[in-house]
């Protein structure tokens, strides 16, 4: 039940959010020279939203853990930013092979249930890490490849949970331990491509 949610949930919670922002830093540092400034601006608005969407949840877990409120509008926004976030990054590395490209729009439609946003969040995490894996293939760092692999598979699971989800400690705890394996795995091949991208 939703009264388990304990300040050391809220505090593990937060290692795979600031995982996954210090992989995105790592990912701007290296296509900064190389996507033009649409590309490159609605990729580091995805980093942020996505980012911004795991600390509202953060904070919504510390919150409701001191006893000082639920406020639920933090944790309600959760997936609609999420999933336009991840839907930012695929759209801005589509087409992104290392040679500055033009960035395709797609328009987002408004809405509110949360089943759209688990399936957006579904094909924008699918098409970031197909974009993140071509792109390792082409500078022929395979291993980078796996830790991408390794990153989507886990965000996978996680949004097979997103839709199992009943707010009880153990889905907690389980999803919080998986988010940050998979974050580890985007932080690391993030910081290899990085460094590929330096010797360019």
């Amino acid at each position: 039940m939703m009264n388990d949610i304990s300040v050391l949930m809220a505090a593990v919670d937060l290692i795979p959010v600031i995982l996954f922002f210090m992989g995105c830093i790592s990912l701007m540092k290296a296509f900064y020279p190389q996507m033009k400034v649409a590309q490159y601006s609605a990729f580091s608005a995805g980093s942020i939203m996505v980012f911004l969407a795991g600390m509202m949840k953060v904070i919504w877990k510390f919150l409701y853990a001191f006893g000082i409120g639920d406020y639920a509008l933090l944790s309600d926004a959760f997936f609609p930013i999420h999933s336009t976030g991840f839907l930012l990054l695929a759209i801005s590395t589509a087409a992104f092979s290392g040679k500055k490209e033009e960035l395709h729009s797609l328009a987002v439609p408004a809405i509110t249930t949360k089943l759209p946003f688990i399936i957006l969040t579904f094909w924008g995490t699918t098409g970031f890490y197909a974009s993140m894996c071509r792109i390792c293939f082409k500078h022929k760092q395979k291993i980078t490849a796996l830790f991408f692999i390794g990153a989507y598979v886990l965000d996978m699971v996680q949004v097979f949970l997103a839709s199992k989800f009943d707010n009880s400690a153990s889905m907690n705890w389980i999803a919080e331990i998986i988010n940050t394996f998979a974050q580890i795995c985007l932080c690391i091949g993030a910081k290899r491509l990085y460094q590929e991208y330096q010797n360019i």
